[in-house]
């Protein structure tokens, strides 16, 4: 049996990898989730930062062309391999829609484009989307193929999709096999998940794997294989990758991690693991938010001693700091955080010196 203490290590130590280049930390992570939240950076910025060596916000967004990616969903929407997405892409046998077939020739005749260029072509027009509010119907048929694998995020301009057609590919692997490679890519972004936590995030592909208790057997099928270990942790039982080689982590560090990353995402974990809910309130009325629109969880050591709100206004950095059990007493902590603060106003492009914080 694993020592809680040992396995907050490793899961904090497998996630934070001596930052490297752009590329090999999103091999390396396999999936990185996106969100168009931006306080003070998108979501997919914020868990690069730690894991990348001098990254700026919106470096992912400039250089994605040339990095060989794909926008997709895994367990989240988010960035992942153009082998990754082979598996994942749904490429269905359903007809195409005469929407959905218009805007696929015109987008093949004309080339990559905004849904705003796509409007231009068929007219407009608007009805419900998946999230109850309204959008247009170009966007949602666009968004449709996207999701069936004929069209591909070309590339971003100001935050917006770009589609262009996908290339054709010829699936070499089983619906087993290719839901046995979600499970380990899954794994691979997210470190060690309670089992039935793993089972619930891959269910989203029970196109590929019908039944609960097939999906159970895939699992299983990886473990018994020697492909994804088990740890049990005061009775709560883990499954995991093995862990990679890879360089050294700076220890005596303080993080503000987005509420996304990998080492917070998983809420069950999370709370098992430093004994405190997190919530993640941007979406919470402003009256019943206990912790801040985009609270960000602060890593200090091997703990997760609270949280940060940061907000830039007037080409400042303002961050306030809140404490599940009062701040660290050391002294050690305060140089850290202000570094922290410091990074991270560099990361957001700002002057040196540009900001305040209330630790």
């Amino acid at each position: 049996m694993t020592s809680l203490d040992q396995f907050r290590a490793r899961v904090v130590r497998t996630s934070l990898f001596a930052p490297c280049g752009l590329g090999q930390a999103i091999q390396r992570l396999g999936f990185v989730q996106a969100d168009p939240i931006r306080c003070p950076a998108r979501a997919q910025d914020l868990i690069l930062r730690h894991r990348v060596k001098d990254y700026r916000a919106g470096d992912l967004e400039q250089l994605y062309p040339e990095l060989g990616l794909e926008e997709c969903f895994l367990y989240a929407y988010g960035f992942l391999s153009k082998d990754l997405w082979r598996i994942v892409q749904p490429r269905g046998d359903e007809a195409l829609t005469s929407a959905q077939q218009e805007a696929l020739e015109l987008i093949e005749r004309y080339g990559a484009m905004h849904p705003k260029e796509l409007e231009a072509h068929v007219g407009g027009g608007s009805g419900r989307n998946c999230w109850g509010g309204s959008s247009r119907t170009s966007k949602m048929t666009m968004e449709s193929l996207h999701h069936r694998g004929a069209l591909r995020i070309a590339r971003r301009e100001k935050g917006f999709r770009i589609y262009e057609t996908a290339d054709d590919f010829e699936q070499a692997l089983s619906k087993e096999e290719r839901f046995n490679e979600i499970i380990i890519a899954t794994l691979r972004a997210m470190g060690a998940m309670a089992r039935k936590c793993l089972l619930s995030e891959v269910s989203h592909f029970r196109n590929l794997v019908e039944s609960v208790g097939a999906r159970r057997q895939c699992l299983q099928g990886l473990i018994n294989a020697g492909r994804v270990r088990v740890d049990i942790v005061d009775s709560v039982e883990y499954v995991s990758l093995e862990e990679g080689r890879g360089g050294r982590i700076q220890s005596e560090c303080v993080r503000m991690l987005a509420p996304f990353d990998p080492i917070v995402r998983d809420r069950t974990r999370f709370e098992h693991l430093w004994n405190w809910t997190y919530r993640f309130e941007a979406y919470t009325p402003k009256a019943r938010r206990k912790m801040g629109y985009y609270a960000m969880p602060v890593l200090w050591r091997e703990q997760i001693v609270g949280w940060a709100n940061a907000v830039v206004e007037g080409g400042q950095l303002s961050v306030e700091f809140g404490y599940v059990a009062g701040r660290p007493d050391e002294r050690e902590y305060r140089e850290a955080a202000e570094l922290e603060v410091d990074r991270l106003a560099t990361f957001l492009g700002l002057g040196e010196g540009c900001w305040k914080a209330s630790f």
